[in-house]
């Protein structure tokens, strides 16, 4: 007898499974998927008894199958009834990966956002968030509502979506834009009154000058913005992000620098892709969201929804990871040593090394084979998967990138990640050295490790270099930031550490083998360091930002009573007080709508605790700089207690020297490691400059009323002379000092520079000396040495000890000037 199947499907075509794990089972999907793994049912469990939460977070392992759960979840969802369905993802690369992984796993997808699938609710859209996200989105912007409607939304690799996303609200105008000059002209007064040199070197172009214009200023000044702006509203630079913030735009802030303007709210108005906010699912994936506040600030996510992030309930779905710092090994171990260990290893692997910047891959350039940036990127990883290539480059991406298999053996992430942008910029050097600022980094650290484990059978060797990056990492609070099964890695990687201590780079080669060749016991040692790591942490949401998300949507609804509110809220729940002092700045934002003479005092507060941020109009009172109470020695002595080990102190060294070091795109950080040398080395140190609007760099006080008044000019790489403007500066740092002491004081005017003598149109003060590029090399040699003896016996500790190795090295103050610099001119 033959049966009618069409009556038997007829008969269950109204029983859509709307459970994962059943629809899994249901679809016509290749042989390689046999089942969810352990790991992928935790999560989709979890969502479907949490599915009618309007956001949740699913976090799940580098490699552990995240798009076939997104595709399952937007599946159940499109059975419910809960259509149209989005995958979105950052680009156009891992597009083109989901439909691939969509199509053999037998559910329906399209990226064209016509189809009629898609629309009537049967397939899957997928798309990169750009698409979603954008001042002329076909989903609708602002007042014109919806145009395509989302009932369940997907947004995979949610970190690296969030750059994407905060850069459509964000107006940047170079100097060859006509606006440009007409801003800079509108608010050329209120920076000059910050800083008369800084905003000098801003009309000079200078990239490592960034200059926040004040928010009084940009507040008070709105109808001439706007009147500067709305002209070329339809123009290439405009026409993407105007429509997005024209409507907060007396709530953003604006920053000079490097011949570049950038205009942005601190919170993205994400309501104004209403598609995407009236979706009644919102599904973010992540691996390594370190802090999920940002979910709040950029996605405008329910914070109470995403305090629970769904996980598997072990860490086994990672790869198998030997994590290793070898300069915490051994700090003697140099980078070129790794470079050369590298470029060996790339002739029967693939290597991959991240690096922060373009200045920085120009480092590795004559080991490289390929050099990938946003440009080529994508040519560039598919020919890591399809053969041996050597070593490749990767400039300052840190996520969006699978390396699975052979594509990426060994892995180097090279330096602390930089940001990029004005803005950015600006905020970093405002948090510096806090919790918040290293919670990011961490972020981007994890999110960099995991490039080249993508599958629980994978296995990569992961090394941390760089002595910046090292003591990051070093650092016990930075390392409990790092996701559980990392931490796990980490802590192996250190047990192994322990035993190699002191020992040179070649010992550390046969270890780094055992990963490769996959030695039993390694790998049996690494499965049981996943198997037995922590519980996963709750989300780490920062109450500051859930308060100052808050504050920003009731002020754009005109309710500055209930802004200030929320905002003097975060102020007090924020302990830290250079982070103390950057919530109170935005307090001050608020109150200066209602009430611009408290907003000011407010300001004062906020700059006593944390001199980077705007000074307030009436300025603040420079404080005299003294030198320490003690002996050289002893305030050297007092300013190493931090350090527990010879090592620690080395590496907190080799940290310092480099920063210390040529190049424009280092400057600010060189004229911070000025002021740590100075602490470092027993003396009072400052940076008027930077605290107070006016003076050096860098000042220190070394003792019976002396002073050494630094200008740093470590960014004049190019320079075939030093230059008028440079001259000026350390001249009018000279009379600054005349001015703020008194004729018992006496300073040595002091530059860092590579050329001693002037050019033709210029005139160097009399009394300068010049740190040479020679000269600054001596010096860092000599703080290597002198770091190496006083960490014998914890020498560190001893007065006695330090006083007798800064008198050898030549780092006292009578010996400083003549030792590390020339007669200038």
């Amino acid at each position: 007898m033959a049966l009618d199947f069409g009556k038997l499907k007829a008969e269950n075509a109204n029983k859509k499974q709307t459970d994962p794990r059943r629809i899994f089972t249901t679809l016509k999907r290749a042989p390689r998927f046999k089942r969810p793994s352990d790991e992928q049912g935790d999560v989709l469990d979890g969502w479907f008894a949490s599915r009618n939460q309007a956001s949740i977070t699913l976090k799940m392992n580098t490699g552990s199958g995240k798009t076939i759960v997104g595709l399952l979840c937007l599946q159940s969802s499109l059975n419910e009834g809960k259509g149209p369905a989005v995958y979105v993802v950052p680009d156009n690369f891992l597009v083109s990966q989901v439909i691939a992984e969509a199509k053999a796993l037998g559910v329906s997808v399209t990226e064209d956002l016509s189809d009629a699938g898609f629309l009537a609710g049967d397939a899957v859209l997928v798309i990169n968030i750009w698409k979603l996200v954008n001042g002329k989105s076909a989903f609708g912007v602002g007042n014109e509502g919806a145009k395509i409607r989302i009932g369940t939304v997907v947004v995979d690799d949610a970190h690296a979506c969030l750059a994407t996303v905060a850069d459509q609200f964000k107006i940047k105008l170079t100097s060859l834009h006509d606006a440009y000059g007409e801003l800079l002209d509108l608010f050329a007064d209120d920076l000059e009154q910050q800083s008369p040199s800084m905003l000098l070197d801003v009309k000079a172009e200078d990239p490592t000058a960034i200059m926040n214009v004040p928010f009084w200023a940009w507040k008070d000044k709105q109808k001439k913005v706007t009147g500067i702006l709305h002209p070329h509203r339809y123009g290439d630079e405009l026409k993407w992000p105007w429509p997005l913030i024209r409507d907060v735009l007396p709530l953003c802030q604006a920053a000079f620098g490097g011949g570049a303007v950038e205009i942005a709210p601190r919170f993205l108005p994400i309501d104004n892709i209403p598609a995407f906010t009236e979706a009644e699912r919102r599904i973010y994936m992540t691996a390594t969201l370190a802090d999920d506040g940002i979910l709040v600030s950029h996605f405008q996510a329910n914070p109470d929804d995403i305090r629970n992030p769904i996980r598997p309930k072990s860490g086994g779905d990672i790869g198998d990871r030997m994590i290793l710092a070898p300069q915490e090994i051994n700090p003697k171990i140099t980078v070129d040593e790794i470079k050369t260990f590298a470029a060996e290893k790339a002739e029967t692997i693939n290597v991959s090394v991240i690096v922060p910047s373009r200045e920085r891959a120009k480092y590795w350039a004559d080991v490289a084979d390929q050099t990938l940036t946003a440009d080529n990127i994508e040519k560039g990883t598919e020919r890591l998967r399809k053969s041996h290539v050597g070593l490749t480059v990767f400039v300052n991406k840190y996520d969006g990138v699978d390396l699975p298999g052979e594509a990426c053996e060994l892995l180097i992430i090279d330096g602390l990640p930089e940001v990029e942008g004005i803005l950015a910029r600006a905020e970093n050097i405002a948090l510096n050295e806090t919790r918040r600022l290293l919670i990011r980094q961490i972020q981007r650290i994890e999110q960099g490790m995991g490039r080249g484990v993508r599958s629980s059978e994978d296995h990569c060797v992961v090394l941390l270099i760089g002595s910046r990056l090292t003591q990051r990492v070093h650092n016990p609070a930075a390392r409990s930031l790092f996701s559980p099964a990392t931490r796990a890695q980490l802590k192996l990687g250190r047990q192994v550490t322990e035993q190699l201590k002191d020992e040179p780079l070649s010992e550390l080669r046969e270890v780094i083998d055992l990963c490769l060749d996959q030695d039993e016991d390694w790998v049996s040692a690494s499965k049981d360091a996943i198997a037995n790591a922590d519980d996963p942490d709750p989300a780490h949401i920062d109450d500051a930002t859930v308060l100052l998300r808050g504050a920003f949507d009731a002020a754009r609804l005109g309710r500055f009573d209930r802004s200030q509110e929320l905002a003097q809220e975060a102020v007090n729940s924020t302990s830290e007080r250079r982070a103390k002092g950057y919530v109170k700045q935005q307090l001050a934002e608020y109150v200066h709508h209602t009430n611009p003479v408290e907003a000011q005092q407010l300001q004062l507060s906020a700059v006593e605790k944390n001199r980077t941020l705007v000074r307030p109009i009436q300025g603040i009172t420079y404080s005299k700089l003294d030198a320490p109470k003690d002996s050289q020695a002893v305030a050297a002595a007092e300013f190493m207690k931090k350090f527990l080990e010879k090592n620690e102190l080395i590496l907190w060294v080799n940290a310092l020297i480099e920063e210390l070091d040529w190049g424009e795109e280092n400057t600010k950080r060189f004229e911070r490691a000025a002021k740590d040398l100075g602490l470092f080395l027993g003396f009072g140190s400052q940076m008027p400059e930077e605290d107070f609007g006016k003076g050096p760099d860098n000042l220190w006080s070394v003792g019976n009323l002396n002073y050494f008044v630094i200008e740093c000019k470590s960014g004049a790489v190019k320079a075939k002379a030093i230059s008028k403007h440079d001259c000026n500066q350390l001249t009018g740092s000279m009379m600054w000092f005349g001015k703020s002491y008194d004729k018992s004081c006496s300073a040595v005017p002091i530059m860092v520079h590579k050329k001693t003598k002037p050019e033709n149109a210029a005139t160097l003060h009399p009394d300068a000396r010049i740190m040479t590029e020679e000269k600054l090399d001596r010096l860092l040699e000599r703080l290597k040495a002198y770091a190496i003896a006083i960490g014998e016996d914890l020498g560190f500790t001893k007065p006695a000890t330090i006083a007798k190795q800064l008198d050898h090295f030549g780092l006292t103050a009578s010996k400083f000037v003549g030792q590390f610099s020339k007669k200038g001119g």
